[in-house]
């Protein structure tokens, strides 16, 4: 059987193969962002360039609030950056501790504590702890 597509231009995807087709014909995004702000109480910076979003904040607690006030799911996150080719790193003082995305490889850790589809850097969360800043 063969179907003829009906959809006009604009119209939203009634099928969850016509929301792929739309996800993959749509550009990659490049972001340019150099940005200082306030979350929960901690300072953060964001620097973003090219297809990556760097969210930089001062401590591990900081990191774990943040997560644990995200606005959005985790798998709602990472479908939306990947369909647009962005990937968020998470750094505690401008060492990497995880990130989710397009070019994330989700660890099999991240899951089974219940994460998602979430990249964890180890060494990135060791270097936060001990990195000074002068």
């Amino acid at each position: 059987m063969t179907t003829i597509a009906t959809r006009q231009h604009g119209d939203p995807p009634e099928t969850l193969a016509e929301l792929l087709d739309d996800l993959e014909q749509r550009p990659s995004l490049s972001v340019e962002a150099d940005l200082t702000l306030q979350l929960d109480g901690h300072t953060a910076t964001v620097v973003g360039y090219d297809d990556l979003v760097a969210i930089d904040l001062p401590s591990l607690p900081a990191a774990v609030s943040l997560w644990r006030n995200r606005p959005v799911a985790v798998m709602d996150a990472a479908a939306v950056l990947s369909s647009v080719g962005l990937t968020v790193e998470l750094r505690v003082r401008g060492a990497p501790v995880a990130r989710i995305g397009d070019a994330a490889a989700p660890s099999g850790v991240a899951r089974r504590l219940g994460l998602g589809p979430v990249e964890l850097v180890p060494e990135g969360a060791v270097l936060a702890l001990t990195r000074r800043r002068g």
